[in-house]
């Protein structure tokens, strides 16, 4: 009866088994198999950051044409109505109508009503601090598209860490279920030589135990596939309920032939000392004076109102020029800019910091390349060696030349060069994306 009841539980875990791998197996085929460079790509049409990234930018364009329309003529239309209630008074000289010199009479003139409507037409002919605004907005809408870039190498970066954990845990997912079948061999086998009484009970439980670990595990690493499959799809744009899946070997992305360029980091320093420099400019600037002409069409209205009213108009125009000159407003400007000359001389050190971070970056991530080249090689042959021991184990162990204990040893082995080799290929796909980044050509060289 106890024989009859573990049979079944047999039956019914690799029942349980066989139904999840087939599940996996449909589910593989039903999903889009996506390459590196398609899931970057797709992420750099539709990620959510970098459609902001490209809205700061539209923006910024939107400011320096909005500086340049500070020089363009203005044209304003106005009206004016009023009523007196009481007119305003006039002082006349008494002499003027024959009365006494010196002597003075105060005299309202005008009508009641009065009606103005003119059209006024202005034109900057010298405003240095619109230019320098102009060169700042135009600085500005540089910087922003530099920003967006780097948005976009972060986008790459995590899309790119994404695709490789994805990638990595269905490395491991392989290896996992190489096992269970190796496993399962063994525990069949292990059950005839049982049944035979050419094996042990203990035998055959300490492999349904492994097999069970096994088997508990994959379980765990399909899990934590998934999610990072569905991090993978949010940094695409892409809904969640899409199913896709990543390519188990991606060829290498990185190798000693890229041509280091300027990182996104130095232009970026470079462009904001650049705008502070422009500030700076515009701030001296503002102390000159600037000149507008101006020219004013219309006409004026007169009225009174009760028995004898009357609305006449009158037409008036004239033009005009007008200069300002900043004489003094406190200090203001002075202080401004030698707080922004600080600021430059701020930025002035983060380039040199910037720069020598730069090529410390590099040269880290050239060793670190050369070593995580070496090691995945290393490991390739680690594997290779334990799959052979493993395999002669087993074959020594089905003619009795090997216990249960060395089999399962050869099985570690296995299982641990298995594992160096997921460390390795997290190591080296961390050592190509940082080599990428750090010469300049993760956007620009994408293989």
């Amino acid at each position: 009866m106890f024989k009859h009841k573990q049979k079944l539980r047999e039956t019914k875990f690799y029942s349980t088994l066989l139904i999840g791998l087939l599940l996996l197996m449909y589910a593989s085929a039903q999903a889009q198999t996506l390459s590196l460079n398609q899931c970057v790509d797709t992420a750099l049409l539709y990620n959510r950051n970098i459609k902001l990234a490209q809205q700061d930018a539209l923006i910024a364009g939107e400011k320096n044409l909005e500086a340049k329309s500070t020089l363009l003529p203005k044209l304003t239309g106005f009206a004016d109505y009023r009523y007196y209630t009481d007119l305003p008074y006039q002082i006349m000289p008494q002499e003027a109508f024959g009365g006494p010199a010196g002597t003075y009479k105060e005299i309202q003139f005008g009508v009641p009503q009065n009606l103005s409507a003119n059209l006024q037409l202005a034109m900057p002919l010298f405003n240095p601090s619109a230019l320098s605004a102009i060169k700042s907005t135009r600085i500005a809408n540089e910087l922003s598209e530099i920003q967006k870039k780097k948005t976009d190498e972060d986008v790459v970066m995590e899309v790119s860490n994404a695709y490789y954990n994805a990638q990595v845990l269905l490395n491991q997912l392989a290896f996992m279920d190489s096992n269970i079948i190796n496993t399962n061999k063994l525990v069949q086998t292990t059950t005839l030589l049982y049944q035979q009484q050419l094996a042990k009970g203990t035998d055959v439980d300490r492999l349904k135990l492994q097999l069970e670990q096994v088997t508990t595990q994959r379980s765990t690493v399909l899990s934590q596939h998934q999610q990072v499959l569905n991090a993978l799809k949010f940094l695409m744009g892409k809904p969640i309920s899409d199913s896709i899946t990543v390519l188990i070997n991606e060829t290498s992305i990185a190798g000693k032939d890229l041509q280091p360029r300027t990182t996104t980091d130095i232009l970026l320093i470079d462009k904001k000392m650049e705008f502070s420099q422009s500030e700076l400019s515009g701030l001296k600037n503002s102390r000159l004076p600037s000149l507008n002409a101006y020219g004013v069409y219309g006409t004026n209205g007169f009225g009174t109102t009760g028995t004898n009213s009357f609305f006449n108009f009158h037409p008036i125009g004239y033009v005009g020029a007008q200069i300002s000159v900043p004489l003094f407003n406190g200090m203001v400007t002075r202080h401004k800019i030698d707080g922004k000359k600080i600021e430059v001389n701020k930025t002035i050190i983060q380039k040199e910091i910037a720069t020598e971070k730069a090529n410390l970056d590099l040269v880290n991530a050239e060793m670190q390349l050369n070593i995580a080249n070496t090691t995945i090689a290393t490991v390739n042959t680690q594997i290779e060696l334990a799959k052979k021991i493993y395999n002669n184990t087993v074959l020594q162990n089905q003619q009795g030349i090997a216990n249960i204990t060395d089999l399962l040893l050869a099985d570690n082995s296995l299982r641990e060069a298995q594992q160096n080799y997921i460390v390795a290929l997290i190591n080296l796909r961390r050592a190509e994306l940082e080599y990428k980044k750090v010469t300049g050509n993760l956007i620009t060289n994408r293989k």
